[in-house]
């Protein structure tokens, strides 16, 4: 496979990484390829640059029609300290991770194509520059960005890698993969998945259902224990960095008591 934009060698990683974890089946090299692939770019400004505004505009939800075409010009005016072939050179270090994987087309790969297009074709001198290459990439992306964002993700079965949930997950679940069952599976979907406010509503549940199991457990020799073990669930508020790790927690503390 030639070169690919940061967003589609992000797309790739993320099924490669999904699959294997979820058909039982080379899960130590996809966590090895996820991380060396986030190293690789984060060894790299070019990389990273590109990370961070692919990112911005796929993420972003702007409906002033002007504000949002400055807000296109702004991020991809970041890439004048580069050549095109720079950018190039730099997208080779990812070939390592992609091999010959086939991407389907389909919106995300649409918007990452046009984004890598304004990016392009702003480096070129102005008699090689596709006018109308940019005038629909351009139209493209700027009714990404006026669009609400939930469009996008329901019509569209890949999501984005997490890098904060694969960390955790995957080292939380790895050391008992052989035993993991349907609901285990179905709970490391839902985290990939799910977004700031779910994240949030799901910790809520797993605490409400935590809490009224141990506040129904009447032992009085466990009784310091419980309580401080409630006190703790109590405690819990939404973090990005451990969110994760706290519901995977609940998950489990919720199977050893029932």
């Amino acid at each position: 496979m030639k070169n690919v934009n940061i967003g589609i060698a992000n797309l790739i990683i993320s099924n490669k990484l999904k699959n294997s974890y979820f058909n039982d089946n080379l899960i130590k090299e996809s966590k090895k390829i996820t991380f060396d692939f986030f190293d690789v770019v984060k060894s790299s400004p070019l990389l990273q640059l590109e990370f961070k505004v692919f990112n911005n505009i796929e993420s972003k939800h702007i409906e002033d029609n002007q504000i949002a075409t400055r807000y296109i010009d702004n991020n991809i005016k970041l890439f004048e300290i580069y050549t095109i072939e720079e950018i190039e050179a730099e997208r080779q270090k990812l070939n390592q991770f992609i091999g010959e994987a086939v991407v389907s087309v389909n919106e995300k790969v649409q918007l990452y194509n046009a984004i890598d297009t304004l990016i392009k074709e702003s480096l070129k001198i102005s008699d090689e520059i596709d006018v109308d290459g940019i005038h629909e990439s351009f139209t493209l992306v700027l009714n990404h960005i006026k669009s609400p964002k939930k469009e996008l993700l329901e019509n569209v079965n890949v999501e984005p890698l997490n890098e904060d949930v694969i960390e955790i997950a995957i080292d939380k679940f790895n050391e008992k993969y052989s035993s993991l069952d349907e609901n285990d599976k179905n709970l490391l979907k839902i985290l990939i998945k799910s977004t700031i406010k779910e994240k949030q509503a799901l910790l809520e549940s797993y605490k409400t259902e935590t809490l009224t199991i141990l506040e129904n457990i009447d032992k009085e020799i466990v009784r310091d224990n419980i309580t401080k073990a409630i006190q703790k669930i109590k405690e819990m508020v939404y973090d990005k960095k451990s969110v994760d790790d706290n519901i995977i927690s609940l998950h489990d503390f919720k199977k050893e008591l029932l």
